[in-house]
C-alpha cells in the first residue's frame, strides 16, 4: 500500500520536513540527575530518527528550575544545559531528522520537593491529581516567566534546534492560565477569554523577539481539557486564531490534564485516532499547519486523516517506543513488519506512577538502546523454546535473528498463549496485533513452529537442544473457599474466553487485574456484576499501574459494576457468596460466581528438566506470573545472551 500524503514533503514556517510524521514529546527520565541530556537519551532519541521521523519534539524541557516535574526533566534556563543539548540535536541531525524542543513549566503541577519551594500558578487553586496548594504569581513574576520562555527559545536557537514548541496543553502552566478551570485572576492575565490567552500571546511574541520572527514556532494546545470549568472546543478555537495572529506556525492538538488524564494518555478504550476530531475543528480555524496525536498506531488511518484534510501532520508518541521503524517501515510498505502500540499505558505508568525511565512492554529496548543492541551468535545453538505466549515467542524470535537453529513448540494449536484471553476484554484488543506481529517475525528467521505438540521430558531429550527456554505461563486453581466447587463457579480465564457462560447476575471474587477486567467484560455484556476481593488480597486492581486501574476503575463504577473492596469472601453457596462486610456477614445473591485467584507458575517441565539438558532458561509467568511487560523483557534479555 502506498502512503502517498503521509510521506509527502511537509513544511512549518521555514522549516522543511521530509514527511508529515512528527515524534511526539514524551517525558522518558532518561535525563542525568542535574537534567542535563546523558548518553542514554541521545541514544534514545537517536534511534528514531534513524527510523525515519521528520521532526523529533523532544520532551518536556524547563523554562526554570520551579517548573520541573522530576528533578530529571531536562534544563534549558541555564547556559550549562547547552553542551548536553547540542549533542542530542546533532545525534539526531546525523539521520536527516529535524529536531525541536518542548518548552514547558509545570505550574501547580508539581510538587515542592521538586520545584524547591511551593509551587506557582496563576491562582492559589491546587490541582486534584496532585494535591498542593500553589502560590499566586504576582503580576510581574508572571511578565518574568514571558522572558524565561523567550531566553530558552533564543538558547534554543543558539544550539541548533530547528524549531521549538510551547507547551500550552495537559494542564501545565501555559494551559493554567488560559483556562477558567485554573484561572481565576483579577488582573489583565485573568477573567475573558482576550486576558487568559495574553500569558501565552506574550510569550510567543518574546520568542520572536530574541530567537527571531523566523524561528519555526509550535504551540501545544488541549483542545478540550474534560473537566468542569475546562478549556473547551468553542474557546480553543477562538484561541487558536489568536495564536497564529501573534506568529506561530504549527498547532499541535491533544487534550486533557492531570485530572483528565485518559485524555492525554489515551487508553484502549478509547478509539485509534479519537482526537482526530478536535484537529479537524481547530483546523477549520486557521490557515497554519496542524498536526494532531492520540492512538494514532496504524500508518493507514494516519495517511487516511491527512488525505482527507483533517489534519496535515501527525504527532506520535507512543507508536515510536514500540516501533522506532515505524516511519521507515511504511514508506517502505511493509505494514506487516510493525510492531503496533497496544495502548496499554506501561510507558506512561513506569515514568509518573513509579518514577522511573521509560519502557515499552513490548518492546525491550525503549530507553535501552545501546545496552540492547542484538548482536550475530558467537556460536550457534541448537536452541528449543517451550511455549508460545508472548515471553517465549519473543525469546524465539531474538534468538533466531541472531543466527541460532530455534524450535518453537506449544500444546495449544495457536500462537499467543494467554494473550488470546487477555486481548478480549473492553479496550484490550490490540494485545491481539503482538501475535500478528511475532506470526510474522518468527518466519523470517526460520524459526520452525510447532503447535499442538506438547513437550515432554522425554521429547526434549529426543531433540537434543543446547539450550531450552521455558515459557510454560501459569495456571489458576480453584481457591480454598468453601463452595468452589459448586457447579455454579467459574474460574475468570474460562468466562473471558468463552469456555463458560453466566447468568444475568454475577458476583465476581478476586480484585486483581483479572477480575476487574472480567467484571467491565460482563458488564459490557449486559450482565449485573458484584466484585469482592479474596480474603487477604490487598485492593482493587492493585496489580496494575495507577493510570491504567483508575481508568479500568472509572469504567467500572460508569458500567454499574458495584464493588466492595472492604469485603472478605467466606464462602460460596447455590444462591450466591457469603461476604463479611463491616463485620457482619451478608449474602450476594448471584446467578453464577466466577473466581478470579491468582495465577501460579506452570513450571513442572521446567523442574523435571533441570540437571537433564546443557543450559535452561525460565522466563515469564513460567517463573513468577507477572505481566506481558516481564515475559517480552525477559524473552529478550535471556536470547540476547545465548
Amino acid at each position: 500500500m502506498t502512503l502517498t500524503k503521509l510521506f509527502e514533503p511537509g513544511k512549518i514556517g521555514g522549516m522543511q520536513l521530509r514527511n508529515r510524521i512528527i515524534m511526539a514529546p514524551m517525558g522518558t527520565l532518561l535525563a542525568n540527575k542535574d537534567g542535563t541530556v546523558s548518553e542514554r537519551l541521545c541514544r534514545y532519541y537517536e534511534e528514531r530518527a534513524k527510523g525515519g521521523v521528520a521532526l523529533i519534539i523532544i520532551e518536556i524541557t524547563a523554562v526554570a528550575r520551579e517548573g520541573r516535574v522530576d528533578s530529571r526533566e531536562i534544563g534549558i534556563y541555564d547556559d550549562k544545559f547547552l553542551p548536553g543539548l547540542k549533542q542530542l540535536v546533532d545525534c539526531c541531525h546525523r539521520h536527516g531528522a529535524k529536531v525541536a524542543v518542548q518548552l514547558h513549566h509545570a505550574g501547580r503541577q508539581t510538587i515542592p520537593e521538586v520545584a524547591g519551594g511551593q509551587p506557582v500558578a496563576p491562582s492559589s487553586i491546587p490541582s486534584p491529581a496532585v494535591g498542593v496548594m500553589p502560590r499566586e504569581l504576582t503580576t510581574a513574576e508572571t511578565q518574568g516567566l514571558v522572558e524565561a520562555y523567550g531566553q530558552s527559545a533564543k538558547r534554543a536557537r543558539e544550539v541548533g534546534f530547528d524549531a521549538v514548541e510551547v507547551h500550552g496543553a495537559h494542564g501545565y502552566l501555559v494551559c493554567q492560565f488560559l483556562s477558567a478551570y485554573s484561572n481565576k485572576r483579577t488582573d489583565k492575565y485573568g477573567g475573558s477569554l482576550e486576558n487568559r490567552a495574553r500569558f501565552p500571546q506574550e510569550i510567543v511574541a518574546r520568542i520572536k523577539e530574541l530567537a527571531g520572527a523566523d524561528y519555526p514556532l509550535l504551540f501545544r494546545i488541549s483542545a478540550k481539557e474534560g473537566v468542569p470549568d475546562g478549556l473547551k472546543l468553542e474557546e480553543t478555537r477562538i484561541i487558536a486564531q489568536r495564536l497564529e495572529q501573534s506568529g506561530v506556525h504549527c498547532l499541535d492538538i491533544s487534550a486533557g490534564n492531570y485530572d483528565a488524564g485518559q485524555l492525554i494518555i489515551q487508553p484502549g478504550w478509547l478509539p485509534r485516532g479519537c482526537l482526530v476530531p478536535l484537529a479537524e475543528a481547530i483546523k477549520k480555524e486557521v490557515t497554519i499547519p496542524v498536526s494532531v496525536a492520540g492512538r494514532l498506531n496504524d500508518p493507514v488511518l494516519a495517511n487516511q486523516i491527512i488525505e482527507q484534510g483533517k489534519t496535515d501532520f501527525v504527532s506520535l508518541g507512543r507508536p515510536l517506543l514500540a516501533d522506532p521503524e515505524l516511519p521507515r517501515k511504511a514508506m517502505e510498505g511493509r505494514l506487516e513488519d510493525l510492531r503496533m502500540c497496544t495502548a496499554c499505558c506501561h510507558c506512561i505508568d513506569w515514568v509518573m506512577g513509579n518514577a522511573r525511565p521509560i519502557t515499552c512492554a513490548i518492546n525491550a529496548t525503549t530507553g535501552r538502546e545501546e545496552e540492547t543492541l542484538m548482536k550475530p551468535a558467537q556460536k550457534p545453538k541448537k536452541v528449543l523454546v517451550i511455549g508460545a505466549g508472548p515471553g517465549g515467542m519473543e525469546a524465539a524470535r531474538v534468538a533466531g535473528l541472531r543466527g541460532h537453529k530455534v524450535t518453537l513448540m506449544d500444546k495449544e494449536q495457536k500462537l499467543g498463549g494467554q494473550l488470546n484471553i487477555a486481548a478480549i476484554p473492553p479496550g484490550k484488543d490490540e494485545l491481539a496485533t503482538i501475535t500478528r506481529f511475532m506470526e510474522i517475525q518468527l518466519a523470517k528467521p526460520g524459526v520452525a513452529v510447532k503447535l499442538g505438540q506438547e513437550a515432554t521430558i522425554d521429547t526434549v531429550v529426543k531433540m537434543k537442544p543446547d539450550v531450552v527456554v521455558v515459557a510454560t505461563g501459569s495456571s489458576t486453581m480453584l481457591p480454598d473457599i468453601s463452595g468452589a466447587d459448586l457447579p455454579n463457579v467459574s474460574l475468570a480465564r474460562d468466562v473471558i474466553s468463552g469456555k463458560k457462560t453466566v447468568g444475568k447476575k454475577v458476583v465476581v471474587v478476586g480484585g486483581g487485574r483479572v477480575g476487574c477486567e472480567t467484571a467491565d467484560l460482563l458488564a459490557s455484556q449486559g450482565k449485573e456484576s458484584i466484585l469482592v476481593r479474596m480474603t487477604g488480597r490487598g485492593p482493587l486492581a492493585g496489580d496494575m499501574g495507577m493510570m491504567t486501574s483508575t481508568m479500568l476503575l472509572a469504567n467500572l463504577r460508569r458500567d454499574g459494576v458495584i464493588a466492595k473492596p472492604n469485603s472478605r469472601t467466606e464462602k460460596i453457596t447455590g444462591e450466591g457468596v457469603v461476604v463479611t462486610e463491616d463485620g457482619q456477614s451478608k449474602l450476594l445473591q448471584a446467578d453464577s460466581v466466577v473466581l478470579s485467584p491468582a495465577p501460579v507458575p506452570d513450571n513442572v517441565l521446567a523442574q523435571q528438566l533441570k540437571d537433564v539438558v546443557p543450559e535452561l532458561h525460565v522466563i515469564g509467568d513460567a517463573s513468577k506470573p507477572r505481566g506481558i511487560f516481564e515475559a517480552i523483557h525477559e524473552g529478550y534479555r535471556i536470547a540476547s545472551g545465548l
